[in-house]
């Protein structure tokens, strides 16, 4: 039983390291950086590995800079935007009675998102705008509106699961 256990966690990890792809330590690495989805899913492909990836930003440290440069769409081929087309920031301001909260309105289009096709939008927002030092959470609204479809509206980058943690308690 012990040996069927040991196989599986080794097959287990083996097909995570093959369906990694390019690993992100092989990209410089700047102050910022901006999320999008993973080759693999840009490619249609299912599995495992990671959903989002990251490339180099360096443009100015602004909300709304961030937002315009991810919302414009990635420039390493391999990586794919999840938002559909036509998304343009309405506006992003601070949220005066929650501190460290910004609050995002999309254009309509955004509010066509449901379900893992949201979660992973939203999560390009929320790890790129988190990384400025005074963010603590994300509200995002498309037309004025929070979506139905979250469990809940203020969003944040320690939610998002950014690795595998089995395999790294193993290590």
């Amino acid at each position: 039983m012990k040996s069927r256990c040991v196989l599986a966690w080794l097959l287990s990890l083996l097909v995570l390291l093959c369906a990694c792809g390019r690993s992100s330590e092989e990209k410089q690495r700047g102050d910022y950086v901006l999320y999008f989805l993973s080759g693999s899913l840009k490619a249609g492909e299912s599995g495992h590995g990671p959903a989002l990836d990251w490339e180099p930003y360096d443009g100015e440290a602004q909300p709304e800079a961030l937002l315009d440069a991810l919302l414009a769409g990635p420039t390493l081929e391999e990586l794919a935007s999840p938002f559909p087309k036509g998304v343009t920031l309405r506006k992003c301001v601070w949220d005066e009675e929650r501190p460290g909260v910004l609050v995002v309105s999309l254009s309509e289009q955004y509010g066509a998102l449901t379900d893992i096709s949201l979660t992973l939008a939203d999560y390009c927002i929320v790890l790129t705008l988190s990384q400025l030092e005074d963010v603590e959470g994300v509200e995002i609204r498309s037309g004025g509106y929070g979506s139905d479809y979250r469990s809940h509206q203020l969003l944040q980058a320690e939610e998002a699961l950014l690795a595998d943690r089995l395999i790294e308690q193993a290590s």
